[in-house]
């Protein structure tokens, strides 16, 4: 569940490579984990933690004194699609090479996204609910 939320977090997507879009990556740089949401629930967890995104690859730090688990990875942010898409490779923890499937949008100085557990659908909405397997993370960028 804590690789999950990281994943969640490196959802919030990353300084990466786009398909079909030859644009810079928005996500590049440090976001600040403001809320993890998990089938409808809200997760501390990774309250505080720093996502850094840096040519499609991701790093996941949690604040000090949390018990999550650090989380890295790479993924791919496709801006054609409405809402983006983003897939991301997680390493290490409990989902070790598997991918998940969400969706990011970029609001200001916001990020938002939205994936699936593996073996679930990409998410439509950024919206979690009870029992959807999905998780949803807000971050605000660092200046």
């Amino acid at each position: 569940m804590r690789t999950l939320l990281a994943l969640t977090l490196v959802a919030a997507v990353v300084g990466l490579s786009t398909a079909a879009d030859d644009k810079k990556d928005p996500t590049t740089g440090k976001w600040v984990v403001e809320l993890v949401t998990r089938d409808g629930k809200a997760v501390d967890a990774l309250k505080g933690a720093i996502r850094e995104h840096a040519d499609g690859k991701y790093t996941l730090t949690p604040a000090t004194g949390s018990k999550a688990a650090p989380t890295s990875g790479t993924y791919v942010l496709d801006l054609s699609k409405n809402p983006a898409t983003i897939d991301m490779v997680v390493k290490g923890g409990t989902y070790d090479g598997k991918t998940l499937h969400g969706i990011a949008k970029l609001e200001g100085d916001t990020l938002t996204v939205a994936f699936g557990e593996p073996g679930k659908e990409r998410p439509t909405k950024f919206e979690s609910t009870a029992g959807s397997g999905v998780v949803v993370a807000v971050h605000k960028k660092v200046k």
